[in-house]
């Protein structure tokens, strides 16, 4: 009988190569798509969005699909993102969070739907949790331009 010698093929010790492709380089929070969640919408409030009139909710509906083929980094490029800590919002808002056992959250963020509509929610990664539907930007107050 022979000698009967194992041999062993030589592999280097990074043998498996990273393969990022080029078009999504390292995904982070900030570059994958939004998605929503309802479970904290505030449903009995003055700014609920089950308040809505037909054509609103047309348009509310609209919006969300659009937003939802964009990513954060994309949405604030456009304008229709802003963040806004809580101390920035009017007291009445402050407050509505603290009946909503959701005073722990330290800033909500505003889609802008049209004009003045804006629709407030919180974020989780890249989900969007929707908190209510301000028609006529009353959760936080802006200046007013050139007075």
């Amino acid at each position: 009988m022979g000698n009967k010698h194992c041999k062993l093929p030589f592999l280097p010790k990074s043998s498996k190569p990273k393969k990022i492709p080029d078009y999504l380089g390292y995904p982070t929070i900030e570059n994958r798509h939004i998605a929503w969640r309802f479970s904290n919408a505030d449903i009995f409030g003055s700014m609920s969005c089950g308040n809505l009139a037909l054509e609103e909710h047309q348009q509310l509906w609209k919006r969300l699909r659009a937003f939802e083929k964009m990513n954060v980094d994309q949405l604030r490029a456009t304008g229709s993102l802003h963040s806004k800590s809580i101390p920035e919002l009017e007291r009445e808002y402050r407050d509505r969070l603290l009946d909503l056992k959701l005073d722990d959250i330290e800033e909500i963020y505003s889609f802008r739907i049209d004009g003045a509509c804006r629709l407030w929610c919180m974020k989780f990664e890249n989900i969007f949790s929707i908190l209510w539907w301000d028609k006529n930007h009353q959760v936080v107050q802006i200046a007013r331009r050139h007075t």
